[in-house]
């Protein structure tokens, strides 16, 4: 058994309200589903003092999906964005994500925000503190080697939210709030921007800083869809997922944007992949060139339930498919 830690459990009716709880007292976590946080509180890898529980508040479970002009609230559950029909029409690449986040179950508790910054996994890492104790701790949770790559200078640990590759692929943006000198402060970038390529970094949230929306384009004519390789069909983090987006132009494509996630500690923009699709008419042969560069920014390590070079092909046969089935 691997009870929580001792914590408070904050409550705030506001967005506002639970940036003052994050920044009045150092180390505080938000919370909303819990559907990750929690359990690494058991197993010893967060021991917050303070858990602001986001679930309460109205204004990050709104959703705005008029023309030209979609936002999503943090606190959409992921089971809305799975079964919302406009949203499938418009994003299908966000909707087939967060169709295979973990588990149904899982998915009416989590949250768009609480999938953006999952925390990095490992399994040296994602293990009980007895298990790391006996075994030697990582860069991440306090040693000095990394465990998965010991000649290594940083952390290995994977990316495994499955929204944010399907995100990037969509040309989304996310929207960052603060309380800084008596005030509510916003920010925005690009989604490719908001995650660090290290296990430990991850994203680029400054301290007390929340994700509080997600801003999507809408270019009519535009195809997308997402792919997830695991394991298990159920409950498993991804071992390589790809998603891509489109749209065919007078028998070329034009704003090609392929991402491939769990293959490094953030998603990557596929840049090769891209440059080679774009405004080229969809052949076979070309879609199949394509998506054997999808991988070559990735360097997986062996920290994971599959090995580097099968995760690496598996990806490339998810671009694949994926690709031929969105020019079909």
């Amino acid at each position: 058994m691997m009870p929580l830690p001792t914590f408070r459990l904050e409550r705030p009716a506001t967005l506002v309200e639970a940036l003052r709880c994050l920044s009045e007292t150092p180390g505080s976590l938000p919370v909303a589903g819990g559907t990750d946080l929690l359990v690494s509180m058991k197993h010893g890898l967060f021991d917050p003092p303070v858990l602001v529980n986001l679930s309460g508040i109205e204004e990050l479970r709104r959703t705005n999906l008029a023309p030209g002009n979609v936002e999503l609230g943090a606190g959409v559950r992921l089971a809305t964005l799975r079964d919302d029909p406009e949203l499938r029409r418009g994003h299908a690449a966000l909707a087939e994500a967060a169709g295979v986040v973990a588990s149904p179950l899982l998915q009416n508790m989590g949250t768009l925000g609480g999938n953006l910054c999952l925390d990095t996994r490992c399994r040296y890492y994602n293990q009980s503190a007895f298990w790391r104790n006996s075994r030697g701790y990582c860069l991440k949770r306090g040693g000095t080697i990394c465990q998965a790559a010991p000649a290594a200078k940083r952390c290995f640990a994977v990316s495994s939210c499955d929204t944010a590759p399907a995100l990037t692929a969509l040309g989304a943006q996310v929207r960052l709030a603060r309380w800084e000198d008596g005030a509510l402060g916003l920010r925005e970038l690009p989604l490719e921007q908001f995650y660090v390529e290290d296990g430990i970094e991850r994203v680029t949230l400054r301290p007390a800083e929340l994700v509080s929306a997600v801003l999507l384009p809408v270019t009519p004519g535009t195809r997308s869809g997402f792919r997830k390789y695991r394991v298990r069909d159920s409950i498993d983090y991804p071992l390589a997922s790809v998603a891509a987006a489109l749209r065919v132009e007078d028998g070329v494509l034009r704003g090609v944007r392929v991402a491939v996630g769990a293959l490094a500690s953030a998603p990557l923009l596929a840049v090769e992949t891209m440059a080679l699709l774009e405004g080229q008419p969809p052949d076979p042969a070309l879609l199949a060139e394509a998506a054997e560069l999808v991988t070559k920014g990735s360097k997986p390590v062996k920290n994971q339930a599959s090995s580097p070079t099968y995760r690496r092909h598996m990806a490339r046969v998810m671009c694949r498919r994926l690709l031929a089935d969105l020019v079909a």
